[in-house]
């Protein structure tokens, strides 16, 4: 670990020496501690306690006078001090390397390497490559292929067989009011083909104040609808937002990926906001929600006060799952020009996971941000949780970072 830290010290101290006129350097250096207790609820009263390190680098190198060609690298080094013979897989994680070059022939962005990609349709992380053809104002051609390396992000290449992916999407921009994509993704693995979705995104603002989206993917493989979204978003006055929807999804993910905390259930969500702004300062918002999951349906309901600091709503949960009241807090206030508190309550109940806890589950976060010395930051967050796996769960993260 000293030795990688030492050599990306190294390298910044190297890029930053050496760079010359015309070649921008920016990016950051952030240095993570997290250490976490539990509590089992029934069984042993033993308290397990771990404590992590994460090195994370982010940078970003641009040649202006090479044509504007662009090198990014992230990754992060994690050490677990309760674990002593953690992986390498698990250890070292690549997020970005790869090289892009934007406006090539005037009329292509291009990517090629390890990076992230949503194309219309959810993806993730790919290794491969990403052009972007945009011949006319109007008209875009997205085609992509590659590898897709998964939750892990292990810092290797991934094989052809672990899951080669293709697609394109074709835009259409501006017409009639109007923004159409059609969106198209297969992905291989095993000699399998596990997904093939087609589909379209559209989004029309013909009429004054009233904005519409659709989103509507088929799973060819499967023979059914992948995903469905219906919204509409009216502005009566400037103060006045009414916004209703509806959502139909199977999980973003296959059987075999690494989320098998995941079923491969549908589920059905559909509701409408209303948002009133009470004063310059305060808006308020009413929100109705039901979800249809397999164990049952149930009802929303939250009231919410906001302002430019955060808001604190509460919600009220019904239906074949039980009654619960809660409420969500998400709070962020400038003690003074350099200190930012940060204060999170969540105590409510439905979620979308296999994993499906029907009691109390209750998750505080309080938070200190500190910036001094112009690029430096630290921040130190305590986080307490309590629900059905453990009688006690209580967390702390800091990190101290470096921006350039």
């Amino acid at each position: 670990m000293k030795k990688c830290i030492l050599g990306i010290s190294l390298l910044l101290a190297g890029i930053s020496f050496t760079i010359a006129q015309g070649v921008e350097f920016n990016g950051y250096m952030r240095n993570s501690v997290y250490t976490y207790s539990a509590q089992k609820e029934t069984g042993s009263d033993k308290t397990e306690l771990h404590t992590r390190l994460y090195q994370t680098l982010s940078a970003n190198v641009i040649f202006n006078q090479m044509g504007g060609w662009q090198l990014h690298l992230a990754g992060r080094i994690l050490t677990d001090l309760a674990d002593s013979e953690l992986d390498n897989v698990k250890r070292f994680r690549a997020y970005r390397l790869s090289i892009s070059r934007k406006n090539l022939f005037n009329m292509i962005d291009l990517e090629i390497g390890r990076q992230f990609l949503h194309p219309g349709v959810t993806l993730g992380s790919l290794d491969g490559l990403n052009l972007n053809i945009k011949p006319l104002k109007w008209f875009e051609w997205q085609v992509y292929g590659g590898v897709e390396t998964h939750l892990l992000r292990a810092a290797k290449v991934y094989a052809v067989d672990e899951g080669a992916v293709f697609g394109t999407q074709l835009k259409f921009k501006r017409m009639f009011k109007s923004n159409i994509s059609l969106v198209y993704l297969q992905k291989n693995a095993q000699s399998e083909t596990q997904w093939q979705l087609a589909g379209i995104n559209f989004s029309n603002y013909s009429i004054k104040h009233l904005l519409v989206l659709t989103q509507a993917h088929y799973d060819l493989v499967n023979n059914r609808l992948h995903r469905l979204y219906l919204s509409a978003r009216y502005q009566f006055s400037p103060k006045l937002l009414i916004n209703a929807y509806v959502k139909q999804q199977y999980p973003q993910i296959y059987n075999t990926s690494y989320f098998q905390i995941f079923e491969v259930d549908r589920y059905l969500l559909s509701g409408f906001n209303v948002v009133y702004q009470l004063t310059d300062r305060y808006a308020i918002t009413g929100m109705m929600q039901g979800v249809q999951l397999k164990e049952g349906y149930g009802n929303r309901f939250i009231a919410m006060l906001s302002d430019r600091h955060g808001s604190f709503g509460l919600v009220y949960e019904t239906g074949d799952l039980g009654d619960q009241m809660g409420a969500l807090f998400n709070y962020r206030y400038r003690i003074m020009r350099e200190l930012t508190l940060n204060l999170s309550i969540d105590y409510t109940r439905y979620r979308f996971e296999k994993r499906y806890d029907y009691e109390n589950q209750l998750a505080n976060a309080v938070g200190l941000s500190y910036r001094f010395l112009k690029h430096w930051n630290i921040q130190l967050e305590y986080q307490w949780l309590q629900n059905a796996d453990f009688k006690s769960d209580q967390r702390v993260l800091n990190h101290i970072s470096f921006v350039w």
